[in-house]
């Protein structure tokens, strides 16, 4: 079970371990699971106001690839864009090949095999959000 630091700061890494121990198995359902363990972690008071806002907390104070919340409008809606969901990398010295996740990434690792037949395209929904325009602090304080 991964800790409180390691979901909040590496979401990405409880993912993709959540995604490597699945491949052991055909219908796993690690997506399933994945998303289960998020809304589990979230359900506790504390754990919620340890997540760091994009409303509150400036740009520069947040790590890379961190789990963040961000209270807004939902302002346009694109057309739905197209990745690599499971991709096969090669490393380059070893010629070892590894499945890898996508789902939740826009940049892909290096060494991708794009004739690789264990290759996934899945399509995604896009939103354009914007801070919500005059929001007082007492707002803030409610949530």
């Amino acid at each position: 079970m991964p800790s409180t630091h390691d979901w909040i700061n590496e979401p990405l890494g409880v993912v993709e371990g959540m995604f490597a121990a699945s491949q052991n198995s055909q219908s796993s359902g690690w997506e399933v699971k994945a998303v289960e363990f998020f809304k589990e972690q979230l359900k506790e008071k504390e754990a919620q106001t340890l997540v760091p806002s994009l409303n509150d907390v400036p740009l520069h104070y947040l790590k890379p690839n961190s789990l963040v919340k961000f209270r807004c409008l939902l302002q346009d809606m694109f057309d739905p864009e197209f990745y690599m969901e499971v991709y096969e990398t090669v490393d380059p010295t070893t010629k070892a090949k590894m499945l890898r996740c996508g789902k939740y990434k826009d940049v892909t690792e290096s060494g991708v095999d794009l004739n690789s037949r264990s290759t996934v395209t899945a399509e995604r929904q896009t939103f354009y959000c914007v801070p919500i325009p005059g929001e007082n602090q007492w707002a803030k304080d409610i949530s």
